[in-house]
């Protein structure tokens, strides 16, 4: 339970009241000093809406596939499995042989792949393993997980690697020898080479892996086509020819990661965030134009009711962020207005940090929010809408909810705002 300190009696009781800045000009009209800085006194007005959102709903299919970055390579029992899958569609078939031609590949040897991994926040296994699997195949869907599982088999293994905690600090190069037979058969048939990875431990282990958008530690595929150590070995980065539509999606698919078993904080009523695969929250909000358009508003707070989640380290803090919804009413598709939010730092609430196992009330500034939403002749650019989601977001198994608008008044959401009437500067 998040136990706040009260505030203070005499808030409760009374209005806050502050003076402006005496006025220090010296001029020489008579009236000039009360024309320019007239004395006057501002009283804080305090006003909670409740209810104020007028519509909430959680959202998945976030990041897109193949945004992930980096991977997530894990393996917890019962609980969670996710494996990345690496790409390498353009496989290097022809080499030119010492004073000879270009010629085709026939033998490839010494197969590896190199990957490079590093902790998380759950502990290291004593002894891990690191196995590859063959699970190429140009038919499947590759948004659908059920597709591609039954590929991890043992007569698909193409190499393991053994990894001891003993060697392993905060992140480490493994490289796993591949069985160059296998290769040697994508190679040699025009085929495509698809690698998917799996933890295997006898312990819960969890790692991340490093992307084919890191030049310099990516994954890196290596062979030699030619016993002669003159001719340099094959060493080939991710590569992707699929889909081939729509256009230069291809590419972000070189490695992305299968979830093969997920976590979803999911739940009846509730408002729920992060989570694998990734869920974001949309909620509109319904505010008088009075608070956007003729009041300073001083502080606005939204107080959200987080319900607890017990199942992936409860108790470990994580932070939620807030975006404003920038689509306009014209974006009826929910989940792409979702993905059409202010980045971080940019018109952006405070995150707000939170364990999964907690309970109690989630304060989120909103000031930013409410000027944004301020109308020009009458209309609006921008729903008053914002998205709630985790800051590691598709790589982090752990998630939240919050009640949401059709819950009990007591648990429901509820934006406290602290506003003076617009200051208006001349002659009262």
């Amino acid at each position: 339970m998040i136990r706040r300190p009260p505030r203070a009696l005499a808030l409760l009781a009374l209005p806050l009241v502050f003076a402006v800045g005496a006025c220090t000009e010296k001029l020489t009209t008579a009236g000039g000093c009360p024309a320019l800085c007239p004395g006057q006194t501002l009283e804080i007005r305090d006003t909670v809406l409740d209810p104020v959102v007028v519509f909430d709903t959680t959202l998945a299919g976030f990041p897109l596939q193949g945004y992930e970055s980096p991977l997530l390579l894990a393996s917890r029992g019962d609980t969670l499995d996710v494996r990345p899958i690496i790409r390498f569609d353009t496989l290097t078939r022809y080499y030119t042989p010492t004073g000879d031609t270009l010629q085709r590949v026939v033998n490839v040897d010494s197969a590896t792949l190199r990957v490079r991994i590093f902790r998380t926040a759950v502990k290291v296994p004593q002894t891990f393993f690191i196995d590859a699997y063959d699970v190429g195949d140009t038919t499947l869907a590759d948004s659908l997980p059920s597709a591609l599982e039954p590929f991890f088999v043992p007569s698909r293994l193409l190499g393991s690697v053994r990894v001891d905690s003993a060697t392993f600090i905060d992140s480490a190069t493994v490289t796993i020898h591949l069985d160059s037979a296998m290769v040697r058969t994508r190679v040699t048939t025009d085929d495509v080479l698809r690698i998917g990875l799996r933890l295997r431990s006898a312990e819960s282990g969890m790692f991340y892996v490093t992307t084919s958008d890191d030049a310099t530690n990516g994954p890196r595929l290596r062979y030699r086509v030619t016993a002669d150590t003159a001719v340099a070995a094959i060493s080939l980065t991710p590569s992707s020819a699929f889909p081939k539509a729509p256009v230069n999606v291809a590419g972000d698919y070189e490695d992305y990661q299968l979830v093969v078993r997920g976590t979803s904080p999911r739940a009846s009523g509730r408002m729920a965030v992060g989570g694998l695969p990734a869920l974001r929250s949309y909620l509109r909000f319904s505010l008088p134009a009075r608070l956007t358009d003729s009041v300073a508003v001083v502080r606005a707070r939204l107080e959200l009711t987080q319900d607890p989640v017990r199942t992936v380290q409860p108790t470990d803090s994580m932070n939620v962020r807030v975006g404003l919804v920038l689509a306009t009413a014209a974006t009826t598709d929910l989940t792409r207005a979702a993905r059409l939010i202010t980045g971080v730092g940019v018109l952006t609430g405070d995150s707000a940090r939170v364990a999964p196992g907690d309970s109690g009330v989630v304060r989120i500034e909103m000031n930013a929010f409410l000027r944004a939403w301020g109308t020009v002749n009458g209309l609006r650019d921008i729903p008053q809408a914002i998205v709630l989601r985790t800051e590691l977001e598709g790589i982090d198994p752990r998630g939240v909810r919050f009640f949401g608008a059709t819950a009990a008044p007591a648990l429901r959401p509820r934006l406290r705002v602290s506003y003076v009437e617009n200051i208006r500067y001349g002659r009262p």
